[in-house]
């Protein structure tokens, strides 16, 4: 069935748990030329809680419903990571596009299966990597591209959050795909191939469990130009998301909740310098009408979901490329992955190829 290509974009959700009730579908209201038509989970509570943010054509328990529908093309998937690569190759063999939340799978030989499958298809499909997609990463990428810090020496990243309560069972269990490294280390991982386009070479890890497994966790690496990264992640903290990048000429740092959280630094200033903290007052001034308009969308946080919902539609209906993808999706988990294996040995662990 051939649709109208002037109408909305008719999305099927697979997966009503916080993040399609608390982002995507948020997010997804200030999406002009997409609308979501159908949800689907197993769950009957889950399902119910999300048909309450929207009126929906179609509330089922099984995915597969939503593949049968003729008059849906994309299908996001925001089901648990176990089933990504399942519900994904169903949706491929229905010729649906895709949007499917990191991470992409639990396995690198599930990803290589998925990516085989895709090759050569007309579909569309894209990683939820949000943070490619805010603001400030978007100008970061650039300055550092025009050499504002000179050669990278060192890179270091934080993610720390105190969502910790009501986690669903398979949060819990890094063999179900919980565990902070691999829900939430993976963005930082690929925001420093992203952002400074460097892959990661060689990975050392080190978590905490408590309630459940890897609560927490430290992480060093080696990038693939020799520079060096670090990152430390939390669910048991206060909220924090920031990345800061040194180079021989100068530093970038990033507050990835802040409106003005993009500051730049020379080698010869430090944090107290009078000169630097003017240019943050006059940043501040000049960006906060900005700033009050973005907070009447959620802010700056959920404007990243917006603007990757925004390339998204963009690519279904214009047939453009998708910056994030398959490839992407493997190269984050790859990392994500032998960062599990060295939490889990004591030793490093180099990353794993394709």
């Amino acid at each position: 069935m051939k649709l109208d290509e002037k109408l909305p974009v008719r999305i099927g959700m697979v997966g009503c748990g916080r993040a399609t009730t608390m982002l995507h579908l948020p997010a997804l209201q200030f999406v002009p030329g997409a609308k979501v038509v159908a949800l689907a989970d197993p769950n009957p509570e889950a399902l119910h809680r999300a048909s309450l943010q929207l009126a929906v054509e179609q509330c089922v328990s099984d995915y597969r419903a939503l593949l049968d529908n003729p008059t849906i093309e994309a299908i996001a998937i925001c089901a648990p990571v176990e089933f990504h690569v399942e519900i994904a190759l169903a949706a491929l063999d229905a010729g649906k596009h895709l949007f499917i939340e990191k991470p992409l799978s639990l396995t690198l030989e599930e990803c290589d299966r998925l990516i085989d499958r895709a090759a050569g298809l007309p579909l569309q499909i894209m990683l939820g990597f949000n943070t490619r997609w805010h603001r400030l990463t978007r100008q970061a990428r650039t300055l550092f591209q025009q050499g504002a810090v000179g050669p990278l020496e060192i890179v270091r990243s934080n993610l720390l959050t105190n969502y910790n309560k009501d986690l669903p069972d398979w949060r819990k269990r890094r063999i179900s795909g919980g565990g902070v490294l691999l829900e939430m280390a993976m963005h930082h991982f690929d925001l420093w191939k992203y952002v400074l386009d460097e892959e990661v070479e060689e990975i050392s890890a080190h978590s905490r469990s408590g309630t459940w497994e890897d609560e927490s966790a430290t992480v060093t690496a080696r990038l693939g130009c020799g520079a060096l990264a670090s990152a430390t992640f939390s669910e048991c903290a206060t909220q924090t998301n920031s990345m800061e990048i040194y180079g021989r000429n100068g530093s970038l740092w990033i507050d990835f909740y802040r409106f003005d959280g993009l500051q730049t630094s020379t080698t010869s200033e430090n944090s107290g310098n009078i000169q630097a903290r003017i240019r943050g007052l006059r940043k501040f001034v000049n960006e906060f009408p900005e700033a009050i308009a973005t907070n009447r969308q959620g802010g700056e946080w959920r404007r990243s979901y917006i603007e990757e919902w925004r390339h998204f539609i963009g690519s279904v209906r214009g047939g453009g490329r998708m910056e994030c993808g398959l490839e992407d999706g493997r190269r984050a988990l790859a990392v994500a992955l032998a960062a599990m294996e060295s939490a889990a040995t004591g030793k490093a662990v180099t990353v794993a190829k394709r």
